[in-house]
């Protein structure tokens, strides 16, 4: 009876290789020892077919070898789909360079350079997506233009890097319900898939927020639902933001009071208008004629409807912020109120209004935050036009980054040319380059030909520079100009700067004209 040869003692020595590969050396081995004339050898993958055996076994081998110097681990792995087609096309070899150089040298065009692009009806490479994808992990106000730019590509290779899951809630072109993202989906698919269906079924939406809303443990969730109110808010939606008002996270209730602004007609807003009237005491001939009563700290409905929490009980006399929390009740009433309660009560226009209370500091400075928060051109324009605070005075001293901010804001719901007007009109009452800089980043916005006229004669003006104040503003200046300036406006500056201490400064600033202007070219 014929049996196997048995395996020889010192085998057990040779099967155990230097660096374990997870394959069976052992195996090869034993085939030396006994004969590859008794025993089949594989062919070794990636190699050629051998005729002979011993050959293929030391091929085999010495694949082996070098797996095991390499510290190869045998294993097995779910293929990987490939990236789904795009279908834009890619832009060009000049383009991508262009890309490569602003990420490498000039991060401040990003944005730019992507809505361009996204503008153009072209996507960037693949090679360069990673590259993106890192610049919106650390910046969110690249994310949407990111977004747009890198599309499924993007979103595919988010899945092999959790710090870009963040693309994967960025709404896109074309998007459409997925109800498996919605049901088994990560929060930021989740957030994306309802943000479709509110754009194609607004009442869907809102239904798959209702139910989904008792089950949602983390405020963070919460406030992501409503998040995908905003762009499709309607009266319908009313109920349920003022659900979450009751809600015991402040992100969550906030969030639901700066949507119910959006909504002036609606029960809530009417609300506010009864609390205000109720406060609201007119005196004609007294130092202050309008006179804003103290919100009760103990209105329980009055909090909810501002998304406050109630005061807990404490000794008043003791406490060092009442006064705090009087001023702030009285902000959150009326920032939030409806700007036609004030022209109505008053019985005078918008600039009435403001003529009215201007000796109050509370009043005056909470109506202009209202007015920012509802972007109301014609209450902008009484604020903007009025002689005690109006923009001429909000820019005559330092503007510091709360009254920038409020400028932007009276200045948004403006047409672009009459921004630009105005700001022209108090360039000249501008103390310096420094409070220049401050109002034109207040303007965010392109300029016009003639505010670019009047910037470049701001910079060709002699800058003092023994003063490190006036040289800071005036590179400042340079800076602001290559940014918001249109690159189409660069015939305006001369070729060399008419003060030779600012010649580097000029000379920078035209390349980065010259720089964005071919950038505009390439992508047109």
């Amino acid at each position: 009876m014929n049996q196997e040869p048995s395996t020889p003692e010192h085998e057990a020595d040779a099967s155990e290789p230097r660096g374990n590969t997870g394959t069976d050396w052992g195996r090869l081995v034993s085939t030396a020892l006994v004969g590859t004339a008794r025993r089949t050898v594989p062919t070794p993958p990636g190699l050629p077919e051998r005729s002979e055996n011993a050959a293929a076994l030391l091929d085999l081998a010495v694949v082996e070898t070098v797996r095991a110097k390499a510290g190869y681990v045998a294993h097995t792995a779910t293929p990987i789909d490939p990236d789904p087609s795009d279908p834009l096309p890619e832009i060009g070899e000049a383009q991508a360079h262009r890309l490569d150089v602003i990420l490498a040298g000039r991060p401040e065009l990003l944005a730019e350079w992507l809505d361009l692009l996204v503008r153009s009806g072209r996507c960037v490479p693949r090679t360069r997506i990673p590259d993106l994808l890192d610049r919106a992990a650390r910046d969110r106000g690249l994310r949407p233009a990111v977004a747009a730019a890198v599309g499924t590509r993007g979103v595919w290779l988010a899945g092999f890097n959790k710090p870009w899951s963040f693309i994967t809630a960025e709404p896109m072109p074309g998007d459409a319900f997925d109800r498996e993202a919605w049901e088994q989906g990560t929060p930021e698919r989740r957030r994306r898939a309802l943000r479709a269906l509110r754009a194609q079924d607004p009442a869907a939406g809102r239904d798959l927020i209702r139910k989904a809303w008792p089950n949602e443990s983390r405020g963070e969730a919460r406030r992501d639902l409503l998040e995908t109110l905003e762009p499709t808010l309607g009266p319908e939606d009313e109920p349920l933001l003022d659900q979450a008002l009751d809600d015991g996270n402040a992100s969550v209730r906030g969030r639901a009071l700066s949507l119910l602004v959006g909504l002036p007609e609606g029960a809530h807003a009417h609300r506010l208008r009864g609390y205000l009237r109720r406060r609201l005491r007119v005196v004609p001939d007294a130092p202050n004629p309008v006179h804003l009563e103290n919100v009760d700290p103990d209105d329980p409905e009055l909090l909810r409807d501002l998304a406050l929490v109630a005061a807990k009980t404490r000794a008043r006399a003791k406490d060092p912020r009442p006064q705090d929390e009087h001023r702030e009740r009285h902000q959150v009433l009326i920032t939030h109120t409806p700007l036609d309660v004030w022209t109505e009560l008053l019985d005078t226009t918008p600039g009435g209004v403001l003529t009215r209370v201007g000796e109050d500091d509370l009043l005056r400075e909470a109506i202009i935050d209202a007015v920012g928060l509802r972007g109301d051109a014609t209450w902008a324009r009484a604020v903007l036009d009025h002689p005690t605070i109006g923009l001429p005075r909000m820019v005559g001293g330092s503007v510091h980054d709360l009254q920038r901010q409020r400028i932007r804001q009276l200045l948004a719901p403006l047409p672009v040319d009459e921004r630009c007007e105005r700001i022209r009109a108090v360039i000249g009452r501008t103390k310096g380059k420094i409070t220049l800089c401050q109002v034109l980043t207040a303007l965010a916005t392109p300029w016009t030909r003639e505010l670019s006229a009047d910037v470049v004669e701001v910079l060709s003006r002699s800058t003092d520079r023994r003063s490190p104040t006036d040289t800071h503003a005036h590179q400042r200046l340079c800076v602001i100009a290559a940014e918001y300036m249109p690159p189409e406006h660069l015939d305006l500056l001369p070729e060399n700067s008419p003060n030779e201490e600012e010649a580097h400064e000029h000379l920078r600033l035209r390349d980065t004209l010259r720089f964005r202007l071919d950038m505009h070219k390439e992508l047109s």
